[in-house]
């Protein structure tokens, strides 16, 4: 491939390489197979595309292209892994508020039972009293 070419011929060689071989990784979806660390690994690139780790590095281009494929397949991963994370917390703290909520909120309940089951009894005691006085029993003769 390199044969009878000069060193900007072979840069320009590598930048097609390497840019094919990101829209490849894009179109499989594969990438993270790649993945070292949160970057894509040099080494495993350099020698699928049969060309020098250094290549990665002094060759600008190429350097821009797999900074720009680390940036997206990578930090776009972490952000999501942080926003994932945030938002458990953000739920898991809603959960406990509902929790103590929903305990006060129990405890009002029986005591409004507790509270009803009173009047009841009390409600009962004047009926009967009031059931006395109509039926003009003795000692409630009005």
């Amino acid at each position: 491939m390199s044969k009878g070419k000069n060193g900007q011929q072979i840069a320009q060689d590598n930048i097609k390489l390497v840019q094919a071989w990101v829209d490849e990784r894009n179109a499989a979806r594969d990438w993270h197979e790649y993945e070292y660390s949160g970057k894509i690994n040099r080494r495993v690139l350099a020698e699928e595309l049969g060309f020098a780790k250094s290549v990665c590095t002094q060759n600008k281009a190429v350097r821009s292209l797999i900074e720009e494929a680390d940036s997206y397949w990578f930090r776009k991963i972490d952000e999501d892994k942080k926003s994932h994370e945030s938002a458990r917390e953000r739920a898991e703290k809603q959960s406990g508020m509902v929790s103590v909520s929903n305990n006060a909120l129990s405890q009002r309940i029986a005591e409004l039972e507790a509270e009803n089951r009173q009047l009841q009894r009390e409600l009962t005691k004047f009926k009967k009293q009031q059931m006395l006085i109509q039926s003009g029993a003795a000692g409630f003769k009005l």
